[in-house]
């Protein structure tokens, strides 16, 4: 093995070695996949690395962007492909990211790769229910405005309650026209419609690495005898949290012992 130090360029003739490269998502730290070309030419299979747990970039009208860029849509819940999920979002200026968006990043990622595009759905009252919202709604709201009466009466932060214009006014409509019923329905299931991926350098972690054919039950490389890969490097996909950190430390345990048993056979 060859390593670039401070020092100078240092040879190292293992017996065991075990790769912990990282994915491709933390580049100024040096986790920049700068590995898989070398891998790849050694006639290693490695999928594409992708961005995961990472945000997604929309087409925001310029209003919504200056007044709500920053401001987070809290207790809501997000829903996509079948999976619902109850978290958090942050508005950007060039789309959505945060815990509820990264749950649900990997068939958001796959919908926009295959289609362009994918329609994000955001229960902005989760808590209650579709009929209650009419009830609530169809309280005469006299002379308040719009935004404080959907604040009073339904609890709606002004990010939220800019996120039902903003889609209103996609479709053509408007939600000060908007009856109590339909006013609730959109309340309920505002469509976001994501257009792409933010760029993997920004996302938390990610997918695709040496693929799983390539190694063996000691998570040693199999067209590498002695040479052991753990982490990112391998191709898997997680929640953020601790099931990163968790795999990340199961699969270094799991490739250290690997090598032991190669030490010692």
């Amino acid at each position: 093995m060859t390593f670039d130090t401070p020092a100078g360029r240092v040879f190292v003739d293992a017996d065991a070695t075990v790769l912990a490269l990282g994915g491709a998502s933390w580049p100024r730290l040096g986790s920049d996949g700068g590995w898989v070309a070398a891998v790849t030419q050694a006639g290693i299979k490695v999928a594409p690395l992708q961005p995961a747990n990472c945000g997604f970039t929309a087409g925001w009208s310029e209003i919504f962007r200056s007044r709500f860029a920053g401001q987070p849509l809290k207790r809501i819940e997000l829903s996509f492909a079948g999976q619902r999920v109850r978290g958090e979002a942050l508005i950007t200026q060039g789309g959505l990211e945060g815990g509820g968006v990264y749950a649900l990043s990997g068939p958001l990622r796959e919908a926009i790769a295959a289609s362009g595009e994918a329609v994000l759905g955001l229960d902005l009252r989760p808590d209650i229910a579709v009929d209650e919202l009419v009830r609530r709604l169809g309280v005469p709201r006299g002379k308040q405005s719009l935004a404080t009466f959907l604040r009073k009466t339904v609890a709606l932060a002004p990010a939220a309650i800019g996120l039902l214009h903003e889609a209103a006014i996609a479709s053509g409509e408007r939600i000060a026209a908007m009856d109590p019923p339909a006013l609730a329905t959109l309340i309920k299931a505002v469509p976001v419609r994501l257009t792409g991926v933010a760029p993997i350098a920004r996302a938390i972690s990610t997918a695709g690495g040496l693929a799983f054919a390539e190694i063996d039950a000691q998570f040693m490389l199999q067209r590498r005898p002695g040479v052991f890969a753990a982490g990112e490097m391998l191709d898997w996909d997680a929640p953020t949290g601790g099931y990163l950190l968790q795999a990340a430390f199961a699969t270094g345990a799991a490739a250290g012992r690997g090598a032991l048993q190669w030490l010692g056979r």
